[in-house]
């Protein structure tokens, strides 16, 4: 491990596999001029100290970054900046304009915390329709998925979650899309729902949504202590990071998935999920452990490089991110810690792989200041680091002696 970690530092040293591109003391937008800026600022409706980047998706030429509305004063919600803008810090576009994260104006977009992008270049998130969640916790509008093309820059489609699909305890803060690019109506969103333990599974071509519960999406009691950078607290945070396998033979997917206070992995045929009559997914042996990732492994979100199969993990306990080869079996042994830095990845937030340039980018944001303090405007707060894939597969496949595993859905 200690010999891996070192390559990585060397790399840090060097620039080369692993490079901090982007880093923000606060989030500045492009306003449309500099009185419209004076005027949010003097409203309150633009406060620096409580805009804090939490998602992050790579598309073509674009770095969409959301910036969730935990406390007041966000001008924006959805964002991003162009790969190409050369500044340490740039300013964020709000997207797909103004008017539409306006949280003063008529159905516009409220507090999404993550967004992806489908292989038919359609944007998705999930609008909590909440303001200013760790204040006055100001219901907007109920949940709804907002779906955007991302070569006109419109809205396609905005589906309201049904009644059925939550709980008054349910928070959506992440999800995955499984779409056929070859028939792009053949397209499923997977939802993880933190605090009400459940999946919501969205089916673009019924126009559908369905919920579905088990015992493998809540919280484990003995992992929901944390310590980063001098902050304790505990969270009974359930389901939240969702990863995607390729396809396999038999025509679905794996899903992988764990609590957010959990070290487990646990999976799932897509087959199961998209079953919206759920007599599959009642079946609790549908569903599968993976195995332990060992300790201090608690983290959000999570992503597979389908051209491999390993699977990355942020890691906010240890500053850094970690890997798991899914051909292998999932043991603290082969959960590999494949960097960590505890200036520049404090609370590893989101990542998002950029197949355009064989990269990975990962968001760390120092989570814990907002939640528990406040942040420094004078010093480097928020950071996007670059890993070059192939670096990090070698890193993550570094033994052969890996013990091969069976897939779950055919066990």
């Amino acid at each position: 491990m200690w010999h891996f970690l070192w390559i990585v530092f060397l790399a840090l040293a060097n620039g080369e596999e692993i490079k901090t591109i982007y880093s923000w003391n606060v989030i500045e937008y492009n306003f449309p001029n500099d009185n419209i800026r004076n005027t949010l600022i003097s409203n309150g409706d633009y406060i620096e100290e409580n805009n804090m980047p939490n998602g992050m998706q790579i598309w073509n030429d674009k770095v969409f970054i959301t910036i969730p509305r935990w406390k007041n004063g966000v001008p924006s919600n959805l964002n991003f900046f162009l790969k190409n803008d050369e500044s340490e810090s740039p300013k964020l576009n709000p997207y797909p304009n103004w008017e539409m994260n306006d949280i003063n104006k008529i159905d516009s977009i409220i507090n999404i915390i993550r967004v992806r992008v489908d292989a038919c270049d359609r944007l998705w998130g999930v609008d909590t329709g909440v303001d200013d969640i760790l204040g006055n916790n100001t219901v907007i509008h109920q949940p709804r998925i907002i779906i955007i093309d991302l070569k006109t820059d419109k809205i396609l489609r905005i589906y309201p979650l049904k009644s059925s699909d939550q709980t008054s305890d349910s928070f959506f803060v992440d999800l995955v899309i499984d779409v056929d690019p070859n028939n792009c109506d053949n397209t499923y969103a997977y939802i993880s729902d933190l605090s009400g333990y459940a999946l919501v599974v969205y089916s673009w071509a019924k126009n559908d949504s369905w919920r579905i519960t088990h015992n493998f999406f809540y919280f484990d009691p003995r992992y929901g202590n944390y310590n980063i950078n001098g902050f304790n607290f505990q969270w009974k945070d359930g389901l939240f990071g969702l990863s995607l396998s390729a396809l396999q033979t038999d025509g679905y997917k794996i899903l992988y998935f764990h609590a957010m206070s959990s070290i487990a992995e646990f999976s799932v045929s897509t087959e199961v999920l998209q079953d919206h009559t759920l007599e599959k997914s009642n079946d609790y042996y549908a569903f599968h452990f993976e195995g332990e990732k060992g300790p201090n492994s608690q983290g959000p979100s999570s992503v597979i490089d389908t051209n491999t199969g390993v699977d990355y993990f942020t890691q906010i306990n240890r500053n850094g991110i970690a890997c798991w080869d899914t051909n292998t079996e999932l043991n603290p042994n082969t959960f590999i810690l494949v960097a960590e830095n505890n200036t520049t990845m404090v609370f590893c937030n989101d990542l998002s792989i950029d197949r355009s340039t064989n990269t990975m980018y990962v968001l760390s944001d120092n989570f814990q200041q907002l939640l528990f303090s406040k942040y420094d405007a004078k010093k480097r707060n928020f950071f996007i680091t670059m890993f070059d894939l192939d670096f990090l597969t070698n890193a993550c496949k570094k033994k052969d002696d890996k013990p091969k595993r069976r897939l779950p859905h055919i066990l």
